[in-house]
């Protein structure tokens, strides 16, 4: 599994940062942060960005769509198909290099980001709107995936399964977000029986220990025991694309991959 370990490019000033870094240390490649890192409308720098992925074609790149700012499955319709155009017009952005690319690389994006209520969310809407994404992504060579939340419809193992089979597409899997869902925090579920009944439909992971409850920090393992059991239960998942170790400095990112380095035999 280390071979297929990333870092996201949220920890970095820019993308060249990033890629250099990536390259140095031997990850497998970038999930591109794009709610930090936006695109230009301007063809010339959007040609710019191109060629600097192109500079690296030893990596692997996926995307994280943006999510501060979009809703697709808002109940408010403006809001709903406004966030839905928007996320279209990124993959836009991106198609001419998407369709030059070997492999179809993963878009994971978000229904319910930031806790928003579920009240102010629609079922119906959801579900068709993030079929809808999921061929855009598709049309354009890449693959879309839901990503599980710590709150809301999306941190229920059986809603987020009903979305991803509506939609066609699979599951970005977080671990700090089902670590800190209410699912595992009240014990009803392990960690091991969460990955499990997503199991069929996980194929990209957000590797970290547990996302904060009051500000949403990303927290990493202090030792092995806190990821232990996560990481036993992604290495029986046969069908991984990659592994983000999705921490926000690179102090926690190299603690993390050294970990791994060091207890990946079990």
């Amino acid at each position: 599994m280390l071979e297929k370990i990333l870092l996201t490019s949220r920890i970095f000033t820019n993308i060249r940062e990033a890629l250099d870094y990536a390259k140095k240390n031997n990850y497998y490649g970038i999930e591109l942060y794009l709610n930090k890192m936006r695109l230009m409308l301007n063809p010339q720098k959007a040609e710019e960005f191109f060629n600097e992925l192109n500079q690296y074609p030893e990596l692997y790149f996926s995307f994280h769509l943006p999510t501060s700012d979009v809703e697709i499955g808002h109940k408010n319709k403006f809001y709903a198909e406004t966030s839905l155009k928007y996320l279209m017009m990124y993959i836009d952005f991106l198609r001419p290099w998407l369709t030059k690319q070997m492999y179809r690389p993963i878009f994971t994006m978000h229904i319910g980001a930031n806790s928003i209520p579920m009240e102010l969310l629609n079922w119906e809407t959801s579900k068709d709107n993030l079929k809808k994404m999921g061929q855009y992504v598709s049309k354009a060579n890449g693959c879309l995936h839901l990503e599980n939340l710590k709150m809301g419809w999306t941190a229920e193992p059986k809603k987020l399964i009903d979305l991803v089979k509506y939609a066609g597409i699979n599951i970005t899997f977080d671990s700090g977000h089902a670590a800190s869902s209410p699912l595992v925090l009240e014990r009803k579920l392990s960690i091991v029986e969460y990955i499990n009944q997503l199991k069929p439909y996980i194929r990209y992971i957000h590797l970290y220990a547990y996302e904060t409850l009051d500000e949403g920090r990303h927290i990493p393992p202090k030792t092995w025991g806190d990821i232990e059991d996560i990481w036993r239960g992604i290495k029986s998942i046969k069908e991984i694309r990659g592994i983000t170790l999705e921490l926000i400095t690179l102090p926690e990112l190299e603690y993390t991959y050294n970990l791994l380095e060091k207890y990946n035999k079990i």
